[in-house]
């Protein structure tokens, strides 16, 4: 994994196991309602071929088997093998009636042929790739022509007010929660520095745009706390 920053496939390894737990406490739940609008903005049907990268624990696999069907297998990719364990572990009731493969790789280096799947999403993983250009021309490259990249990931909102509230909250209450949730305060203070340091949704939109997506935007979700970017092959 040399092409991605070591520290962070540290951070989510140690974390692993409450991820989810936290997740869901410190985004109030909301998370599942945005996962659910990404997966609908990709339009994906029955026997699609589905890839979900910085998979996780699982959370979109769950939702896109249920969209392609008991008969297309989707694919999920991840550095973190402990992440990878707890997505087995919790998708386990799925196995009977769905099919899904996890696997240990980089996004940075796709393991797959060209023009291989309908739809690819990440779900809060963009921001934590060390060179997003790459990340976005692999997408853009393991795409079948007119497939659908979907991104969903956390932003800032859009009006001032809710801005400054948002601030104070995620500099620093979220790092605290985070700390007593997990025992980990490197990881919630880097959840927050990766967030502030990334690119505004105009940047990202002009990124998808410079690796040849085709009809790529974005939509604000809840205020503009998180984002969808969406781009064709």
């Amino acid at each position: 994994m040399a092409e991605i920053k070591t520290d962070v496939q540290g951070i989510f390894s140690s974390i692993a196991k409450r991820y989810d737990l936290l997740n869901s406490i410190l985004t109030l739940n909301i998370d599942k309602v945005w996962r659910k609008k990404a997966i609908k903005l990709g339009k994906i049907k029955k026997n699609n071929k589905v890839l979900d990268l910085c998979c996780g624990t699982g959370r979109m696999i769950d939702y896109e088997c249920k969209a392609v069907g008991k008969s297309t297998s989707v694919i999920g990719i991840d550095f973190s093998q402990e992440m990878l364990n707890v997505a087995k572990k919790r998708l386990e009731y799925l196995s009977k009636d769905y099919k899904f493969d996890l696997i240990k790789g980089s996004i940075l280096k796709l393991p797959f042929e060209d023009n291989t799947f309908d739809c690819i999403t990440i779900a809060f993983g963009l921001r934590n790739i060390k060179d997003t250009n790459k990340a976005l021309s692999e997408m853009y490259r393991v795409l079948k022509p007119d497939g659908k990249a979907i991104c969903l990931e956390l932003s800032k909102p859009n009006i001032s007010i809710l801005n400054l509230i948002y601030n104070i909250y995620f500099n620093n209450v979220l790092p605290v929660i985070g700390y007593i949730g997990t025992g980990d305060k490197k990881a919630y203070y880097y959840l927050r520095d990766s967030v502030n340091n990334f690119m505004t949704k105009d940047q990202l939109k002009q990124q998808f745009q410079n690796n040849k997506f085709k009809s790529n935007g974005y939509k604000s979700l809840t205020f503009g706390i998180a984002s969808i970017h969406y781009g064709i092959k």
